[in-house]
């Protein structure tokens, strides 16, 4: 069962200032819709449209499923920001009626919502690779445990998979798959990246990271770790090219850090 993770969240600055203002939009606009009553039908409906979005939107972000729901939200989007700037004109122009200041705090809710939006079309629409996705990205916050020092801790005895640790190795044709051109900066003048890593099952995994790439491991090593694009792992720690890591499903093992994003 995917786990439900605020952290998550709280990790992206920008989506999370941008959730705080659609929030008080939206809570602008209900307060005064109440006040409006049933004059505008209408207003009701973009109402709990926009409370199923709010939700819909945070729980993709708390439980990294943007990229299996992206189609979903942005469809939706269209269709709130169609509703929008129907009720945006609907109390603008109910100049006629009385107490014209509560359809001015509506349409003030509803454009707040609106300018959210447009932001949102960028953030789930954007390719991972584009400029605007990846400047988004750049202000994603790592998290760190608490308690986690700042090498690697283990839990009782260390467990070794292999019998003696092997140097991995990051080349122009990856283990399996190509390394993106991004990663190759880290081959200077052809030399070779290694690092030694020991596998150690009980180890504290402080961190969490997002797969911005897939990578096939090398099937001559069981040390190393498998992972498809956009998969979160948790990670021991994040020093070093190879990352000792742990999938949802249980499996140990390492990954080559330029492949990960920490969150």
């Amino acid at each position: 069962m995917t786990q439900i993770d605020f952290g998550l969240v709280l990790a992206q600055p920008f989506f999370l200032c941008s959730l705080i203002l659609f929030a008080a939009g939206w809570f602008i606009s209900f307060v005064a819709t109440c006040v409006i009553g049933n004059l505008i039908p209408l207003l009701w409906v973009d109402i709990f449209y926009n409370l199923f979005l709010l939700l819909g939107a945070t729980l993709a972000v708390a439980t990294n499923a943007v990229h299996n729901y992206r189609l979903v939200l942005l469809t939706f989007i269209a269709g709130s920001l169609t509703l929008l700037f129907v009720c945006i004109d609907g109390t603008i122009g109910a100049h006629n009626w009385s107490n014209v200041s509560r359809f001015s705090a509506a349409a003030a809710g509803f454009i707040f919502q609106s300018f959210v939006l447009i932001f949102w079309v960028v953030y789930f629409g954007a390719e991972e690779e584009s400029l605007a996705k990846q400047t988004i990205n750049g202000f994603t916050m790592p998290r760190a445990n608490a308690n986690a020092n700042d090498n690697p801790t283990t839990v009782g005895p260390t467990t070794i998979v292999s019998p003696q640790p092997q140097h991995h190795q990051i080349n122009m044709n990856g283990h399996g798959s190509p390394m993106p051109a991004h990663a190759q900066q880290q081959q200077v003048n052809g030399q070779q990246n290694y690092s030694s890593v020991v596998v150690a099952p009980t180890a504290d995994y402080a961190y969490k990271a997002r797969a911005l790439y897939s990578y096939e491991a090398n099937p001559e090593d069981n040390n190393e770790l498998s992972f498809t694009k956009g998969e979160i792992l948790e990670i021991v720690d994040n020093k070093g090219k190879w990352w000792q890591a742990r999938k949802p499903d249980g499996s140990v093992g390492i990954a080559p850090s330029n492949y990960l994003q920490l969150i």
